[in-house]
């Protein structure tokens, strides 16, 4: 996986953006974790620190439908917005999510991310 841009934010500032402007979308290219499909995956950062969180990623995500693999290096929890994906673990165990699902996976796991739709999230990766 491509390493992860960062900014500048004040730990102590507010961050804020929409998903439905244009501005501030970056490139996140999965590069020799896609297994198939072409993910033009996008991200919308607005946070890479908190106050009393090392490392603390705070964004929007959009993805095309493909399928690649997923590492969770950090606890990782999201809100699928809008679309169709499915995940199964490095477990085993297969989560299918559509608009209004939220999930939680602590780190250490890997899987494999099925985007079966367009699909937007919000999520939060933390470690501490």
């Amino acid at each position: 996986m491509t390493t992860r841009p960062t900014l500048p934010n004040p730990v102590d500032s507010v961050a804020l953006a929409s998903l439905d402007t244009p501005d501030g979308w970056l490139e996140y290219p999965l590069g020799k974790d896609v297994i198939e499909g072409n993910p033009d995956t996008r991200m919308k950062l607005l946070r890479t620190v908190g106050v009393k969180t090392p490392y603390k990623a705070v964004a929007f995500f959009t993805s095309q439908p493909s399928k690649f693999d997923w590492r969770f290096d950090n606890d990782e929890a999201f809100v699928l917005i809008e679309g169709h994906i499915a995940i199964t673990l490095d477990t085993g165990e297969r989560f299918e999510m559509k608009a209004g699902d939220a999930v939680s996976v602590p780190a250490g796991h890997t899987g494999v991310c099925e985007v079966l739709e367009f699909s937007r999230k919000f999520t939060v990766v933390t470690s501490g």
